[in-house]
């Protein structure tokens, strides 16, 4: 996309309907190497921490005990023109908060960006990468150029840095060209392998993902003739909802049936300006396309320009914790389906409800988040005194057990969706078998 320059309780019977920093230069790599992983190991249950080191097999993006695994996050703007949001709050926000399992570090190249200022550009990202490794999730590095093959010596430079720095690091991933427009594959393919070369000679086996030509789209093009030199490559497909529809995703699909290995590091609900509105039935087909295909992803932007594709509202805090009120509507339906990726990790089973003992009853406050839809269910339960066992949902007569999530809520990802003007029946039994039950509003379609 030719981006331009700057800029959840409510009770179930309301449902509400929400239509030490490192520096570079200042640190030794093994310094913090140390800091990360001690990091890590105190952050139990994070991403990087369930999955650790991801690398390529095959057509599928794996984690270091052999699964799929598929990433879902928030891109930053470019770093030149959004560096107030460069910040440990702000990644704090989406891992805690959003609880996205990646973030993409955007750096600017060109208009003022690293070109001119590279040593302000280094420290804001490995600002953001130190607190990506803090908080347990992953972190794209991004080389956030439309003319890379321009400026090749130095980008060889940045990345044989970074990967200098990160080559111990399992939260890194480098993205070294984020949009050619008019370069051919050849010559992109080139410059990549230049590029991937330092990386690798520098000691780093990081996953690296590589443009492709036509802002990122022609993926069927690279699949003619991949990158083999190297291993734990993947490709850039980027869309934007209102623009690329059906005639990308079969070139997406053309690839990935030639066994190519696609990162959809950004991608936007609304058209190629950025603008346009947004355009959420094609954002959902291409979000089940994506699950269907386990293709991680970043949207597009984490930034408060008054623009359809920003998350934040203009003048949102800077230093995140954002209610809802200061999310866009892309903000919001963007966090519910991150949020969904998370509820569908891995998540001990819930007990099943039990019946109350006769006269049992139990005052509980059952509060359904504001960030539901069709595909997504969410529950508070708050007891004074006890701890909640177990809560269900009864959707039209089909009865679902919902998990505890790490955040503290009872949610899940129904499938087949919750129908349209259902009124979903939450049942929660206590720790001593007492149960409370609350009806929702019509849900909506």
């Amino acid at each position: 996309m030719m981006k331009t320059a700057p800029f959840l309780r409510l009770l179930a019977l309301a449902v509400a309907l929400p239509i030490p920093l490192a520096v570079a230069g200042c640190s030794s790599p093994a310094e913090t190497d140390a800091q990360a992983t001690s990091t890590e190991a105190a952050s139990a249950g994070t991403p990087v921490q369930a999955h650790g080191k991801l690398s390529i097999v095959g057509s599928e993006l794996r984690d270091e005990h052999g699964a799929v695994v598929q990433l879902r996050g928030m891109s930053l703007f470019w770093s030149q023109w959004s560096g107030q949001f460069w910040n440990d709050g702000v990644v704090g926000t989406l891992a805690k908060d959003f609880k996205s399992s990646v973030v993409r570090a955007a750096m600017g190249v060109e208009s003022g960006g690293y070109l001119e200022n590279p040593n302000a550009e280094k420290q804001r990202v490995t600002t953001v990468v130190d607190a990506a490794v803090a908080q347990g999730i992953y972190v794209i590095i991004d080389w956030h150029d439309h003319n890379a093959t321009q400026h090749t010596e130095q980008s060889k430079a940045f990345f044989r840095e970074m990967a200098q720095r990160y080559a111990t690091t399992p939260n890194v991933l480098f993205e070294l060209f984020n949009e050619p427009d008019n370069e051919s594959w050849p010559e992109v393919k080139n410059y990549a392998e230049q590029v991937l070369g330092e990386i690798r000679g520098a000691g780093a086996s990081n996953v690296v993902i590589v443009g492709t030509p036509t802002w990122s789209q022609d993926v069927d093009v690279a699949a003619n003739s991949p990158i083999t030199r190297y291993s734990n490559v993947a490709y850039t497909l980027h869309f934007y909802a209102g623009s690329h529809k059906q005639s990308l995703r079969d070139k997406a699909t053309y690839a990935i049936n030639k066994g190519l290995p696609l990162f959809v590091t950004e991608w936007g609900t609304c058209d190629a300006s950025g603008n346009g509105g947004q355009d959420l039935n094609e954002s959902q087909t291409w979000i089940s396309f994506l699950n269907d295909h386990k293709l991680s992803w970043a949207n597009w932007s984490l930034f408060d320009k008054n623009e359809s594709a920003s998350a934040l509202v203009p003048g949102a805090s800077q230093q995140g914790a954002w209610p809802d009120s200061q999310l866009t509507a892309s903000g919001r339906w963007v966090k519910t389906h991150i949020l969904e990726g998370a509820a569908s990790s891995p998540a001990p089973a819930p007990t099943p409800p039990t019946p109350p003992p006769s006269g049992g009853n139990a005052t509980m406050a059952i509060t359904v988040s504001p960030n539901i839809n069709p595909y997504w269910i969410q529950v508070h339960v708050d007891e004074a005194g006890h701890s909640i066992k177990s809560v269900s949902a009864n959707v039209a007569g089909r009865v679902i057990a919902l998990p505890l999530q790490s955040w503290g809520d009872w949610a899940m990802s129904p499938q087949p969706p919750v129908p349209g003007g259902t009124r979903v029946v939450f049942t929660a039994v206590d720790d001593q078998g007492r149960s409370a039950t609350s009806t929702s509003q019509p849900w909506p379609g």
